[in-house]
């Protein structure tokens, strides 16, 4: 009785490893790596609800994925024909928030073509994309943003997060609530708008358009004939250059804003406070003038023929005019 004990305490044992091996191989990322022939421009649609995303461009007309799949996720789709490209990591839709903290996030790199549109929605994700010609659309609730060498309609948003972006071209939407926008080295129409948080910008973009709520705004501008910039609370700190007409509208209600201008500027400017607000003029020698009942205050002038166009407007904040 006692010789056998032994050989069935080895092989309950080489069972319950066995079953513990199986269990960690059910509960592990899915390791995935798949490839599909797809068209030069392609439409190429992402979901990946949790994780890191990186979208780079490659050399031919291929579509791939590879990686590793969320812990929680119940498997993937991935469809291609007629010229669309559809990708989605498949979540349960019923996970208490303790097995989202303790899983493993997916982390994902996709390689499109460089001609390809790419949209992606995600909710808990950073994402990173290169490269690509053909457009890009980039929506996250919670995480960070980082494009670089991106053209056509480039549209990047995030709710808590940052977007960095660098050598972007085309019509370009930039978009946070809670978080910072550095962009440099862009060019085309662009638009940017945060509400807590800041703005940093160094671009040649013909036309711009900036609105903050509660943040700070600096942007260092070559080139641009058409500004619009708005903000509640926030402060405004631009330094125009290579503009000598240029076409200008600012309101603040509480905050401040600062024009830098080129020396030999060419415009007609308006400048009004409505509520006791402080009005700057550093470029010629023209004075504020106060009205004769109530707190509002108006500075106009003009310089060489008046061909442009500065009207700017606050409720009690401050505007100031500079020459660089």
């Amino acid at each position: 009785m006692n010789s056998t004990t032994p050989w069935i305490s080895a092989a309950t044992l080489g069972l319950l490893i066995a079953v513990s091996q199986a269990v960690r191989a059910a509960d592990a990322p899915l390791v995935i790596d798949e490839t599909r022939q797809v068209s030069s421009n392609e439409r190429i649609e992402l979901e990946v609800m949790r994780g890191e995303v990186v979208i780079r461009t490659g050399s031919d007309n291929t579509f791939r994925v590879s990686g590793t799949l969320d812990e929680l996720a119940e498997g993937f789709e991935l469809r291609s024909e007629n010229g669309f490209t559809y990708f989605e990591v498949e979540m349960p839709r019923n996970v208490n928030s303790s097995g989202f903290r303790r899983a493993q996030e997916s982390d994902l790199e996709f390689v499109v073509p460089a001609g390809s549109r790419v949209s992606y929605v995600g909710v808990n994700a950073e994402v990173d994309i290169d490269g690509v010609a053909g457009g890009s659309e980039i929506n996250t609730v919670n995480g960070d943003i980082t494009a670089s060498n991106l053209s056509e309609r480039v549209e990047l948003r995030t709710v808590n997060g940052d977007i960095t972006a660098r050598n972007i071209g085309g019509r370009i939407d930039l978009q946070t609530v809670n978080g910072e926008i550095s962009d440099s080295d862009s060019a085309g129409r662009a638009y940017y708008e945060a509400v807590n948080g800041e703005i940093d910008i160094d671009t040649t973009a013909d036309e711009v358009e900036v609105t903050v709520v509660n943040g700070s705004v600096r942007a260092r501008l070559q080139g641009t004939s058409e500004l619009s910039v708005k903000s509640v609370n926030g402060d405004i700190e631009v330094v125009l250059t290579e503009s000598s007409s240029p076409r200008i509208s600012g309101s603040t209600v509480s905050g401040e804003i600062v024009l830098s201008l080129p020396a030999d500027v060419d415009a007609r400017f308006s400048l009004e406070s409505l509520a006791g607000g402080n009005l700057v003029n550093n470029i010629t020698d023209d004075e504020v003038v106060r009205a004769r009942f109530g707190p509002r205050r108006n500075l106009d002038f003009s310089t060489a023929r008046g061909t442009g166009t500065v009207d700017m407007s606050s409720v009690s904040g401050r505007l100031e005019l500079r020459s660089n």
